[in-house]
């Protein structure tokens, strides 16, 4: 049995949950188990939600929520086979619907403990928190309470669509900045801030063992290392760049095979904007 089961019981008759959590008063509860349905439907009910929308299965909840947009999200995160059941790509479905009123909604994932990569992987498709079994109701309390009191911007450009991933104010000092707004307190300059942007990048597909990835990461470094002032010219190679990157995330969720053509063509593309110079 799942240790959150236990854990949740125990705790929910020592401590009930305050009913005065506004993100709480209408959530969706994806919950493929059962009985860990039930345990949680408790607690949110204890919390103050007595109107609790359930769905039992990932490819259910974009429906169900064009059709009534939930105040939050609470996914259980488990592995599984069906790719209809991949809760990051459900994530990343609900973050990039244009127009729709659910889009900025914030989503909650728990799950048994995951590695670090793991977690930013759901933090880069959109998640607003995540929460390790075994959870105490006091923690989901608090968790709910920080979506209402303090929640971030919500980011929409070529490579992340959801809440800021940046918890805390940039200071002043500190390492090397490659943030827009750090350009913009001109904490840096955007030529800076673009080459330490160009690194992170290239980090992070090297993580990923993706070789398209890669070969994306390392042309925009190219790029940027031959480029010397940073235009509007150059900031729309970097989105190529980061929009190419996101190409691939989508088409390999679908499996689509034919990824490589994606990546010629954006070398083709920075190699003609080089031969121009």
């Amino acid at each position: 049995m799942n240790a959150l089961a236990p854990t949740l019981s125990a705790a929910s008759l020592a401590s009930p949950l305050e009913a005065d959590l506004a993100c709480s008063e209408a959530p969706l509860l994806l919950e493929s188990n059962g009985f860990l349905r039930n345990m949680l439907i408790g607690l949110l009910r204890d919390a103050g939600a007595n109107d609790v929308m359930l769905a039992k299965r990932g490819d259910m909840v974009i429906e169900q929520i064009s059709e009534r947009t939930p105040s939050v999200i609470i996914a259980g995160w488990h592995t599984h086979d069906d790719p209809n059941e991949d809760r990051l790509k459900l994530v990343r479905a609900i973050r990039e619907t244009e127009n729709a009123a659910f889009r900025a909604t914030p989503i909650v994932f728990i799950s048994p403990p995951r590695s670090r990569r793991e977690i930013e992987q759901a933090r880069d498709a959109g998640v607003s928190e995540f929460l390790v079994t075994p959870i105490a109701p006091i923690t989901l309390q608090d968790r709910l309470r920080s979506l209402d009191a303090r929640p971030r911007p919500f980011v929409d450009v070529a490579r992340f669509t959801g809440p800021d991933r940046r918890r805390r104010p940039r200071r002043a000092h500190g390492p090397a900045c490659k943030r827009t707004a750090d350009v913009e307190a001109e904490l840096t300059t955007p030529m800076a801030a673009a080459r330490a942007a160009a690194v992170a990048l290239v980090n992070e597909t090297q993580l990923t063992g993706d070789r398209l990835a890669m070969r994306v990461g390392r042309s925009l470094q190219r790029f940027l290392t031959m480029v010397s002032d940073y235009t509007e010219s150059e900031a729309e190679v970097v989105e190529m760049h980061r929009a190419a990157l996101a190409q691939l995330v989508r088409m390999a969720e679908d499996g689509n095979p034919l990824r490589e053509p994606v990546v010629t063509g954006l070398e083709q593309v920075v190699a003609k904007r080089m031969g121009r110079r």
